[in-house]
């Protein structure tokens, strides 16, 4: 070895060490973030509007309407089923009793053998709605079509029987 590549150098100065973080601001910042995250979550889970479903009373009378369209002779077992539909799912919608699955004549006699509130606010509209039903069945199934006037009264009888049943306003509307 040469004396030249033996030559000693010099070391290096010391390194310095960085500061120990402040763990304080570290912790105080993914606080304010956390809050932050909490806050927006909050607002928008219960920011959603809140949506207020017609009632069954609403529902009918509107079904009821348009179906006011099929009131001709041309169209009068359509109409005839039409009607029977919308007072049927009035009925289970309102008084939560089951219709669809039953005939006229099982519908009226399960409602005179257990006596409950809905059978009293059926009383005044039974028979009305017995002709009513009857006169449906007899275009559905025996496909005898209703003239103008029949027509005409299974409207009003449906109609007057959805108003007098409506549920009472909530909120002292």
């Amino acid at each position: 070895m040469n004396p030249e590549q033996v030559q000693l150098r010099d070391i290096h100065p010391p390194l310095l060490l960085p500061e120990a973080p402040d763990y304080t601001m570290l912790i105080a910042g993914v606080l304010v973030f956390l809050l932050l995250l909490g806050a927006a979550l909050w607002f928008f889970r219960f920011k959603k509007k809140k949506v207020i479903l017609p009632s069954a009373c609403e529902t009918a009378l509107a079904s009821l309407q348009s179906a006011r369209s099929l009131m001709n002779v041309e169209q009068a077992q359509q109409y005839a089923v039409e009607v029977s539909t919308i007072l049927r799912s009035y009925i289970e919608q309102r008084f939560c009793i089951r219709t669809s699955r039953q005939t006229t004549k099982e519908f009226f006699a399960n409602l005179m053998v257990s006596p409950t509130q809905t059978t009293e606010l059926f009383g005044t509209h039974t028979k009305r709605l017995h002709e009513c039903l009857d006169q449906c069945d007899l275009a559905k199934f025996a496909r005898c079509s209703p003239d103008q006037n029949s027509m005409g009264k299974m409207e009003t009888a449906v109609q007057n029987f959805i108003v007098a049943t409506r549920e009472p306003a909530k909120g002292g509307k």
